[in-house]
């Protein structure tokens, strides 16, 4: 008979053995113990297949992976894109499967692969078996598997990680405080053929179409294409911000009005001063230079059959839009 769990006390490091399962179920608490118990609770039909552990942190679950690799073929967190980013380093390069329950602030990563909260679905998703070939983009000595950026998002993330609590209104909060005090960036990009200097809002590695929240910055990225986009953002007068902000969360950017788009497969590398960077939205410090790199197909992702962006035809593998609007490019913040 299958060992039964309580939802009642739980507390980080906890195993609950259910039976001989081939999926670990990883949820972490830092979403709210009253969801991991609702998420405990959504389980229990699915016992028989599914061990769960608790974690402290991101990083707890790269511990716990590495101690559990050879017990079992999917691991699913259940978390925010920093928990995400963690697994999914470890998994990288290995036969595994990664799946998600979102239950971080934006869950960009979740949302663009089709994974949402209904366990059914997802149990259902597991049984077909069907994975994407996602890439891993290295930045320096660290993975990001989703968006990365240097400037204005950057200082958004900073910030945002000295609050107490999380989800979009502290995050709207930030931005806010961030907007106000906030200066352009001075970099020196470097990628095959071409050398780009100036001063930038943001610099984005794009390796999914969101931030987060469905905040779209590149509609058209694909995290299995092989290739990652490089976004460059030139500064603006302060009172376009609110209609830039509203054309992010409506998916209506455009690289030809916007920013410059440059899709990559091979290594770029970036000079600058600034020395604040986020991985997949987590606040990280950085020295300059900033190395690029991608390893396609790096990363096994359980298909939900329902990913948000769309399988695109194969194109020059280093192509550029240039940047139509020269307003942009003279007036700063």
């Amino acid at each position: 008979m299958a060992e039964t769990y309580s939802t009642k006390n739980i507390q980080p490091n906890t195993k609950y053995r259910i039976t001989q399962a081939e999926v670990l179920f990883l949820i972490n608490p830092n979403a709210g113990k009253r969801n991991a118990r609702r998420v405990l609770r959504k389980l229990e039909p699915y016992r028989s297949m599914i061990d769960v552990r608790v974690i402290a942190t991101g990083v707890h679950s790269t511990e716990i992976i590495q101690a559990e690799f050879d017990n079992y073929r999917v691991f699913v967190v259940a978390g925010g894109d920093g928990t995400v980013n963690k697994a999914a380093s470890t998994l990288a390069g290995s036969n595994k499967i990664l799946a998600v329950y979102p239950s971080g602030s934006g869950n960009g990563f979740a949302r663009e692969f089709g994974f949402d909260r209904n366990i059914r679905r997802l149990i259902k998703a597991i049984k077909q078996d069907h994975v994407l070939k996602a890439d891993l983009i290295q930045l320096n000595d660290t993975h990001m598997f989703h968006l990365s950026g240097i400037g204005f998002d950057s200082e958004v993330a900073h910030q945002f990680a000295t609050r107490r609590r999380r989800g979009f209104w502290n995050y709207f909060i930030s931005t806010i405080k961030t907007i106000w005090s906030f200066k352009p960036i001075e970099a020196s990009i470097r990628l095959e053929g071409e050398t780009i200097t100036g001063r930038f809002f943001m610099i984005n590695i794009a390796n999914n179409r969101q931030f987060g929240y469905n905040a779209v910055l590149v509609s058209t990225a694909n995290p299995t294409d092989g290739k990652f986009d490089l976004v460059l953002v030139q500064p603006f007068p302060l009172w376009q911000f609110p209609l830039f902000s509203l054309k992010l969360f409506a998916g209506m950017l455009s690289p030809e009005k916007d920013f410059r788009l440059i899709s990559c497969s091979n290594e770029v590398e970036i000079d600058t001063s600034e020395t604040k960077i986020h991985v997949d939205g987590e606040p990280y410090v950085f020295k300059s230079p900033l190395k690029i790199t991608i390893q396609p197909g790096a990363l096994n992702v359980l298909d939900t059959g329902k990913v948000k962006f769309t399988k695109k035809k194969p194109i020059p593998v280093y192509s550029k839009i240039h940047h139509q609007n020269q307003a942009r490019h003279i007036v700063g913040i």
